[in-house]
C-alpha cells in the first residue's frame, strides 16, 4: 500500500511539474539570453476597448510560431508572459526587438502584487523612454524560484512580430552593442557611397550619379527607419514624422529606384512601353502616401508591399530585356538587383516562417541593399568606361567624315566656280536684253550693278575659306591631343587636358560654324543663279522644292557670311525658339542677306564711329505667322521715296554702287511665300523692316 501511495505521489508531482511548465517560462541560465518568442500567450482585442482587468480574465492562446507574426492589423494584441526565475540573478531585462511598434503598455507586478504600467512606443517622444535604445527594454525584478506574470499591450500600423528575449543586463547590452556595430558598418558603407557618387556626379556631369545618390539616400532612410534610428537621432521629439516615415521612405525608395534604372539603362530609348509602365507603377506609391494622411495605415502598408513586389520583378525583367537589346551595362544592374532581391526574399520567407528568425534573416535587407549599392557603383563606373570608348570611336568617325567632306568641298568649289563663270556669261546676255528693252539708262549702270550683286556671293565663298581653314586647324589640334595619349599616361588627366582644349576653342560652336560655312558656300552659288533669274523675271523666281526649315537658322547662317562686314557694328539678336515652317529656305536667306546688307550700308553712309552703329534682329511667332524684324540706326529713307524702294532698279545709291534689284528681290521672295513686308523709317534715325511669313508646319 505504501508503494502505491509513493507511486501516486511521484505521478502527481510529475503532472504538477508538467502543468507548471505549460503555465510558466523558466529562466534557468543567466549566462545567455533566452528567446521566449515561441512561449508567448497572445490574445487579440479587435475592438481595442477592453481594460486590463477584463483582458486578464480572457483565454490566451499559446503561439505556434518560433517568432509570432501577427501581420498588419488595427487590433490591439495582448501578450501574457509568466516567468519563473531559477537563477540567482534577480534583476533581469525583457527586450522586445521591434522598433516600429506605435503603442506599447507594459504591465508588471510589484511586491504588493498590484500591477503598474509603463507606456511607450513611437507615439511618444523618444526622450520619455527609460532606456535610450530603438528597441524596447523593460525591467524584470524576479527573485530566485519566484514566478511573476507580465503583460504587454501592443498596436502598430505596420506588420507586428514579437521577437522577445530575457536575460541579464550585461547580456542585453552586449547584444545591443553588436547590433549597433553591424548597423554602424552598414550606415558607413551607405554614407561612403553617397558622398563618393555625389562627388562623381559633379566631376563627370552625368545625371545618373545624382539619381543614384537620391536612391541611396531613400534606401538608407528606409532601413534606418525600420531599425528605429531615424526616430532616435533625427526627429526624437516629433512622433508624427516617425509615423509617416515608414510610409513615405519605402515609397520614395521604390520610385527613385525606378527613376535611377530608367536613366541608367536608357529605358525610354530602348523600350517606350517599359518606360510607361514605370510611370504607371509610381501611382500606387503616391496613393498609399495620400491615404496615410487619412490614417488608413493598414491599407497603405498592404499597397506598398504589393507594389514593391511588382516593382521588384519589373526591376529584374527590364534590365534583362534591355541587355538582350545590346546595352552592355545592363548586366551589372541585373547582378546588383538580383543580390538585393535575394535579401528581400529571405526577409519575406522569415516573415512567412519558412526560414528561422535570426540576426541574419532579420538584417538580410540591409546586407542586400549594402551589397547592391556597391555593385551599382561599379556598374556606373563600368558604364563610364563604355561611354569613353564610344566617344573615342565617335571622334574617329567624325575625323573620317571631316576628311571626306574636305574632298567633297573642294569638288563643290570647283563646280560652283564653273557655274559662276557660266552665270557671268548669262548676266552679260541679260545685260544686252535690258539695254534693248530700255529698262536701264545705260549699259555702264547695269554692269556696275550686276558686278555689285554678283560680288556678294563670290565674297561669301572666298571669305568662308579662311574660317574653314581655321576651324579645321582647331579640330586637328584636338585630334593631335588625343594622339598624344598613350597607355602609360594618366588617362583621366589627359582627358581633362582634351576637355580644357575643347572649351578653349569653343568646340560646340566650332561644329556649328563648320556646318554653317559649308552651307553658306552652297548658298552663295545658289544666290548667283537667283540673280540671273531675277533679271529674267522680276516678279517670279525659279521654283525649287518647298521644305521645312527654321527661320532662326537662316538668319544665323546669313550673319556668319556677313561677319566681316559687321566690323564696328553692334549686333543685337532676340531670336525666340520658332517652329519649323514650310518655305524656300535659300530664298528667305537671300531676303535676309539683302536687308541686313542694306542696313550695314545705311550705317556706313551715316558716318557713325565704330560701336555707334547697331542692328537689331528679332523673331517671334503665333498660330498664324512667323515674325521677323530687322532694325538699324543708319541714315534712314526719305518719306518721299519710301513707297518706291521695292520697285525694280530703284536705288538711291550712286552709279556703280547698286542696281536697285536688292529690295525688289526681297519683295518677290516674301510675296512667293504669301507673306507681307513693311518698312518704317525716318531720315537720319534709321529703318525697320517687318516681315510676316505664314506659320505652316
Amino acid at each position: 500500500m505504501r508503494k502505491i501511495n509513493l507511486l501516486f505521489l511521484i505521478i502527481t508531482l510529475a503532472l504538477t511539474h508538467l502543468l507548471k511548465a505549460k503555465d510558466t517560462i523558466e529562466f534557468i541560465n543567466d549566462k545567455e539570453l533566452m528567446d521566449i518568442s515561441s512561449s508567448l500567450l497572445i490574445y487579440e482585442d479587435k475592438s481595442g476597448d477592453l481594460s486590463f482587468q477584463e483582458v486578464k480574465e480572457k483565454e490566451f492562446t499559446l503561439t505556434k510560431s518560433v517568432v509570432p507574426n501577427l501581420g498588419i492589423s488595427k487590433s490591439y494584441f495582448w501578450v501574457k508572459i509568466p516567468i519563473t526565475n531559477k537563477t540567482n540573478t534577480e534583476h533581469l531585462f525583457l527586450e522586445l526587438s521591434l522598433p516600429i511598434l506605435d503603442y506599447i503598455e507594459f504591465y508588471y507586478p510589484p511586491d504588493n502584487n498590484k500591477f503598474k504600467v509603463i507606456k511607450t512606443g513611437d507615439e511618444f517622444e523618444f526622450k520619455k523612454r527609460e532606456y535610450k535604445d530603438p528597441n524596447y527594454l523593460f525591467d524584470l525584478n524576479i527573485k530566485k524560484n519566484e514566478t511573476k506574470t507580465f503583460y504587454l499591450k501592443l498596436r502598430s500600423n505596420e506588420a507586428v512580430q514579437l521577437p522577445i528575449k530575457i536575460g541579464k543586463k550585461s547580456n542585453i547590452y552586449n547584444q545591443i552593442k553588436n547590433r549597433d556595430i553591424l548597423s554602424g558598418i552598414y550606415f558607413g558603407v551607405m554614407l561612403v557611397m553617397i558622398f563618393y557618387n555625389l562627388f562623381l556626379s559633379f566631376s563627370v556631369k552625368d545625371k545618373s550619379y545624382l539619381y543614384y545618390v537620391v536612391y541611396i539616400i531613400c534606401i538608407l532612410l528606409t532601413q534606418t527607419s525600420l531599425q528605429g534610428y531615424t526616430f532616435q537621432y533625427l526627429w526624437p521629439n516629433n512622433p508624427t514624422i516617425g509615423k509617416y516615415s515608414l510610409i513615405i521612405f519605402p515609397s520614395l525608395s521604390g520610385m527613385t529606384g525606378m527613376f535611377f534604372m530608367n536613366v541608367f539603362l536608357k529605358t525610354k530609348e530602348y523600350s517606350v512601353r517599359l518606360y510607361r509602365i514605370s510611370i504607371f507603377l509610381v501611382l500606387p506609391y503616391l496613393f498609399s502616401i495620400i491615404i496615410s494622411f487619412f490614417n488608413i495605415f493598414d491599407l497603405s502598408q498592404i499597397i506598398i508591399q504589393l507594389n514593391s513586389g511588382i516593382i521588384s520583378l519589373y526591376l529584374l525583367i527590364t534590365p534583362i530585356i534591355i541587355y538582350r537589346k545590346g546595352f552592355e551595362p545592363a548586366k551589372y544592374f541585373i547582378v546588383a538587383w538580383s543580390v538585393f532581391l535575394i535579401g528581400v526574399f529571405i526577409f519575406i520567407f522569415k516573415d512567412l516562417e519558412i526560414l528561422p528568425f535570426n540576426n541574419f534573416t532579420r538584417y538580410t535587407m540591409q546586407i542586400g541593399s549594402g551589397v547592391e549599392t556597391i555593385l551599382l557603383s561599379f556598374a556606373l563606373a563600368a558604364r563610364i568606361n563604355i561611354y569613353k570608348k564610344e566617344r573615342l570611336e565617335a571622334l574617329e568617325e567624325k575625323e573620317r567624315i571631316v576628311r571626306e567632306q574636305n574632298i567633297i568641298l573642294e569638288e563643290k568649289v570647283k563646280e560652283r566656280t564653273k557655274e559662276l563663270n557660266q552665270a557671268l556669261t548669262n548676266l552679260k546676255q541679260t545685260q544686252s536684253q535690258l539695254v534693248d528693252a530700255e529698262k536701264m539708262s545705260s549699259l555702264g549702270q547695269l554692269t556696275a550693278g550686276i558686278a555689285h550683286e554678283i560680288n556678294n556671293p563670290i565674297n561669301f565663298v572666298s571669305s568662308s575659306i579662311s574660317p574653314l581653314r581655321r576651324d579645321i586647324s582647331d579640330i586637328e589640334s584636338i585630334i593631335k591631343k588625343y594622339e598624344e595619349i598613350s597607355l602609360n599616361d594618366d588617362l583621366e588627366e589627359k582627358l581633362k587636358e582634351v576637355e580644357a582644349l575643347k572649351k578653349e576653342i569653343d568646340y560646340e560652336y566650332l561644329k556649328t560654324e563648320l556646318d554653317t560655312i559649308i552651307t553658306s558656300i552652297e548658298d552663295g552659288a545658289e544666290r548667283t543663279k537667283e540673280i540671273v533669274s531675277s533679271l529674267r523675271n522680276f516678279s517670279r523666281l525659279d521654283e525649287t522644292e518647298i521644305q521645312k526649315a527654321n527661320i532662326n537658322e537662316g538668319i544665323e547662317s546669313t550673319l556668319v557670311l556677313l561677319k566681316n562686314k559687321l566690323n564696328g557694328i553692334v549686333l543685337y539678336k532676340e531670336l525666340k525658339q520658332l517652329p519649323s515652317i514650310e518655305c524656300y529656305p535659300s530664298k528667305l536667306n537671300q531676303a535676309f542677306m539683302n536687308i541686313i546688307d542694306n542696313a550695314i550700308g545705311a550705317i556706313k553712309d551715316k558716318g557713325l564711329k565704330s560701336g555707334e552703329g547697331n542692328i537689331n534682329i528679332n523673331t517671334d511667332y503665333d498660330e498664324q505667322y512667323v515674325y521677323i524684324t530687322i532694325k538699324d540706326n543708319g541714315i534712314g529713307i526719305d518719306e518721299k521715296i519710301k513707297d518706291k524702294i521695292f520697285e525694280p532698279f530703284f536705288t538711291t545709291k550712286d552709279v556703280g554702287k547698286g542696281t536697285g534689284l536688292g529690295l525688289s528681290i526681297v519683295y518677290s521672295i516674301i510675296e512667293s511665300h504669301n507673306g507681307e513686308i513693311s518698312v518704317e523709317s525716318n531720315k537720319n534715325e534709321g529703318t525697320q523692316f517687318m516681315i510676316k511669313i505664314p506659320n505652316k508646319g
